[in-house]
């Protein structure tokens, strides 16, 4: 291995940053921090850009300042307050912004009226790298229909609230704590602050901007269990932590497990519940009377099936929540020539097939068999000081194959095509409106095209 490892660098560097003034409830959480920063200098690279969502139940829970460590910290940066759903996706449009909302449980709280429906979204549809959103701009008879570009990195952050669950399915989500007395952080001074995160910045720069191809062509290797919409939320944060190498894989793929696997804050569906629930009242039987499960299910503690919407669970309303998941009463001979209508775990309308389709497995069951071998971490070719970015946007560029007899977490990339445009022909990016110096990854691409 190289004694130079930039990458462990840089996100040590700035994991000891966001350490010194913030808390955070795991060391999971400080490890998904300078992933999520640095990716966001290679957003494009990526088919997703995860938004990290932070909540708490209670004000003063190191929320604001997480994001503010994010402004200091991640690519050209833009705190949005209020903004509304037309400027933050003309913003978006103008490329290379990474966007951090701040209370964004005001938006969110019933009635607010404050174009709620139109900034989700955004949110949604600027998760997915070549969204386009459509616009009417012009007056009178003069209107035409324009695509706005919706892609970008972006970090929200608001008390607990009835955030849709859309949004917070394309997430990595924080549940933010109160600091204890006997936790303590360093004051934070933002003009002091600024020079201490800048060259955390310029290390990422340079680090990761020449690695967009490398980044681009990297598919990592994904934890047991991490698929469909989990995996897109991780794949960039993983792809990042394997081109750092050293301890980086490895913590990137505990802390996917952690979150992934992780008992959510909110509450699920209640239909959701109830499978849960019919699946511990089973037990090992193959069939129960609607009668004895309605008589099993009120009887769990703190269930609240004795208080269904103002009223005890019955069978109807058994029958009623089960319906959507096409399970059915059906009738259950016993001895005796007796004849109750019941569920059954096998066969048509059986319990079976819901419970395999919408309870997640434990995390102890999609640990079992994990392979935890430390992935190979991709390969990068030293780019010369005259054009250290150029060269790689212009020319297809093939990964090198994992070392032969390892657990490669990247697989190599054999059919990349070319992309379509240089860097020369990119429309020049707005001028940054955030803290001094900071600079978004094209922008930094055309001063050293510029310069070549």
């Amino acid at each position: 291995m190289s004694t130079s490892q930039p990458g462990v660098d840089a996100l040590r560097s700035c994991e000891a940053f966001y350490r010194k003034y913030a808390i955070y409830p795991t060391d999971h959480h400080h490890t998904v921090m300078p992933l999520w920063a640095a990716h966001t200098y290679a957003a494009t690279a990526f088919d997703t850009s995860p938004r990290l969502f932070l909540d708490s139940a209670v004000p003063g829970s190191g929320k604001t300042r997480t994001l503010e460590l994010l402004d200091e910290t991640a690519c050209n940066p833009l705190m949005a307050f209020s903004a509304s759903p037309a400027a933050l996706i003309r913003t978006i449009d103008q490329g290379g912004r990474t966007i951090l909302m701040d209370e964004i449980d005001t938006l969110y709280n019933k009635g607010s009226g404050n174009g709620s429906e139109d900034i989700t979204a955004v949110v949604n549809a600027g998760y997915k790298n070549g969204a386009r959103v459509p616009r009417c701009v012009g007056q009178g008879a003069d209107i035409q229909v324009v695509e706005l570009d919706a892609y970008a990195p972006m970090a929200l952050a608001g008390l607990h609230s009835n955030v849709p669950e859309a949004v917070r399915s394309r997430s990595i989500h924080f549940r933010m704590k109160k600091r204890k007395p006997s936790e303590k952080v360093s004051p934070f001074y933002r003009r002091d602050v600024a020079e201490e995160a800048a060259p955390i910045r310029e290390a990422f720069e340079a680090w990761i901007v020449p690695q967009f191809d490398a980044l681009r062509a990297s598919r990592p290797r994904l934890p047991k269990g991490v698929e469909d919409r989990p995996a897109e939320v991780w794949e960039p944060l993983l792809a990042i932590a394997d081109l750092a190498g050293g301890e980086w894989p490895k913590r990137a793929r505990e802390a996917c497990k952690h979150f992934v696997f992780a008992k959510s804050g909110y509450a699920r569906p209640i239909g959701i519940d109830l499978l849960a629930d019919i699946k511990t009242v089973f037990g090992d039987s193959e069939k129960m009377a609607s009668a004895d499960l309605v008589a099993a299910l009120v009887a769990i503690p703190d269930a609240g099936w004795n208080d269904v919407r103002g009223s005890f669970l019955n069978q109807a309303a058994l029958a009623n929540f089960l319906r959507p998941f096409d399970v059915r009463p059906k009738d259950l001979k016993y001895p005796g020539n007796k004849v109750v209508k019941g569920y059954r775990v096998d066969g048509d309308g059986g319990l079976a097939e819901a419970w395999e389709r919408n309870l997640a497995a434990d995390a102890e069951e999609v640990d079992e068999g994990q392979d935890d071998a430390v992935p190979a971490p991709i390969p990068s070719g030293a780019a010369t000081p005259a054009t250290p970015a150029t060269a790689q946007v212009t020319a297809p560029k093939v990964v090198a194959p994992p070392v032969a007899g390892s657990e490669g977490a990247t697989k190599p990339a054999t059919d990349i095509k070319p992309l379509t445009s240089k860097v020369a022909e990119v429309a020049p990016v707005a001028p940054s409106q955030g803290r001094g110096g900071k600079k978004s990854a094209r922008a930094w691409l055309l001063e050293q095209e510029a310069t070549a």
